[in-house]
């Protein structure tokens, strides 16, 4: 790994040279829509032509790049991991387009923050040389342009049909793309969301003009980022840069409004943005089942239940054997606090599909809540086993515990989620609602706090796992924050 221009196994480009190349990069598509990617590559790099690139840590980056808190850890929140993944994937993308004749490449090794600038042995030099050409006559000149000439539009003919057809090509390769990743998308499971998001990747490289690839990335990003598989904060910034070049490419694509919208609600605590998107979105397709859906949550957690009731149920209208409509009217129904009716629906979709993850969770809630502790154990152990590299089980389980009195089973378990594997991302939240469960309200609270602090407290106002909490003046405030008073 070469971490500085002086220490290339090549010759080394000077400064100016590095500099103009990082600027022509962050100029770029894939850099200039995103202030954060921008921000993170100018770092690296300037930090890189400084000679200082032993000091650059994971931290480091945070704080100085992010403007993470100082108390910010990486453990539990790797927003740092993946930009800096997502800035390799947009350098590879732009070296392989736009930036191909690039006399210089940056590039970064996996694992490592210290770029790698090297020449582009892409780029060929001319061949060297001091003969003078021979002189030709002007008769000759003139005849020999005309001849050029018509080959230059006889193929500029040839490739634009060439273009049309590639380009016909490529996007009927990303529409199949995007209908094989929306298959995924539908089920969102961390998994098949991680795959659906690859798949719409995919598409973009296939066709980078394609509105709804982008919509399509959106869409994930904003689904992973709202159910807590992802850093709120985070990877809401990705979903709004994802829909916003949707929506340069075609302003009417409602999968990018509907994106817009879910991001505002359930990160952002913008409700009148996210009643606005939504709204769009529905006008420019009445029968979105999902923007039904996220609207009705919306209405939910600031405690309009009967108006979430309501659309909720146009959404099971339009798509009425949907198991994530399914899963949102079972929620509902927990929220309202009628959990009769929760286990009722969580037996009816578990019917269906026994292996249904989200089903397992709201009749784990509402078995807990009813409290058949027995009962709500089978199913949040079915969803911890289930499950690959997300916390959701885990933490149910040990408010569960926390709540039926086996304290020392709900300490072990938060032992391990405060300490998870590098590439695991625990929720504050879920720590927040284990702690409540234990009945130590200082330490519920401040791991609230941190769960506001990354937007990921959108249910506080009507989660009956924060009960313990609500007497709490500091519980008030944190409503505030989420403009949910």
């Amino acid at each position: 790994m070469t971490s500085s221009p002086g220490s290339l196994g090549i010759a080394p480009p000077e400064a100016d040279n590095i500099r103009a190349e990082l600027l022509r990069v962050l100029a770029s598509d894939e850099f200039r829509s995103s202030e954060r990617r921008s921000r993170l590559l100018k770092f690296l790099v300037e930090r890189a032509l400084n000679g200082d690139t032993s000091h650059i840590k994971e931290y480091v980056v945070g704080v100085e790049v992010f403007d993470k808190p100082p108390d910010y850890d990486p453990r539990i929140d790797p927003a740092v991991r993946v930009e800096m993944s997502r800035v390799r994937t947009k350098l590879a993308e732009y070296y392989a387009g736009s930036g191909a004749a690039s006399p210089l490449r940056i590039e970064f090794p996996k694992g490592s923050y210290a770029p790698n600038i090297q020449l582009n042995d892409a780029v060929q030099a001319p061949p060297a040389g001091n003969s003078e050409p021979a002189k030709i006559p002007h008769s000759r000149i003139r005849w020999g342009l005309a001849i050029a000439l018509a080959a230059c539009l006889a193929g500029v003919g040839v490739w634009r049909f060439a273009l049309y057809r590639t380009r016909i090509k490529s996007d009927e390769t990303a529409v199949q793309l995007c209908n094989k990743a929306r298959v995924f998308w539908n089920k969102r499971t961390p998994e098949t969301l991680r795959t659906s998001l690859e798949l719409y990747q995919q598409a973009i490289r296939t066709a980078p003009r394609y509105a709804p690839a982008y919509a399509g990335v959106a869409l994930c990003y904003a689904v992973m980022a709202s159910n807590a598989v992802l850093p709120a904060a985070e990877f809401g910034q990705h979903a709004v840069e994802a829909a916003r070049e949707a929506l340069a490419l075609d302003p009417n694509v409602a999968e990018a409004h509907a994106a817009l919208g879910l991001v505002a609600y359930s990160i952002e605590s913008d409700w009148n943005t996210a009643d606005s998107e939504l709204a769009r979105a529905l006008a420019l397709d009445p029968n979105f089942a999902s923007a039904h859906q996220w609207r009705a949550l919306s209405l939910l957690y600031t405690g309009h239940a009967d108006a979430a009731v309501q659309e909720i149920r146009r959404a099971l209208e339009i798509d009425p054997v949907s198991m994530q409509l399914h899963t949102a009217d079972a929620i509902v129904s927990y929220y309202r606090r009628d959990y009769d009716a929760v286990v009722e629906k969580a037996r009816k979709m578990l019917d269906v599909d026994p292996s249904f993850r989200e089903a397992h969770i709201v009749s784990g809630d509402g078995l807990e809540a009813k409290g058949d502790f027995a009962g709500a154990e089978r199913e949040f152990n079915t969803v911890a086993l289930a499950s690959s590299g997300d916390s959701e089980g885990p933490a149910r389980l040990a408010h569960l515990y926390a709540v039926s009195g086996r304290r020392r089973k709900a300490e072990d378990i938060l032992h391990q989620l405060l300490s998870p594997p590098p590439d695991q991302y625990v929720d504050p939240y879920q720590i927040a609602t284990i702690y409540a469960g234990l009945g130590r309200n200082p330490e519920a609270l401040d791991w609230l706090q941190k769960a506001v602090r990354q937007r990921s407290a959108i249910i506080m106002k009507v989660d009956p796992y924060l009960d313990p909490l609500r007497g709490e003046p500091q519980f008030a405030q944190l409503l505030a924050q989420m403009h949910l008073n």
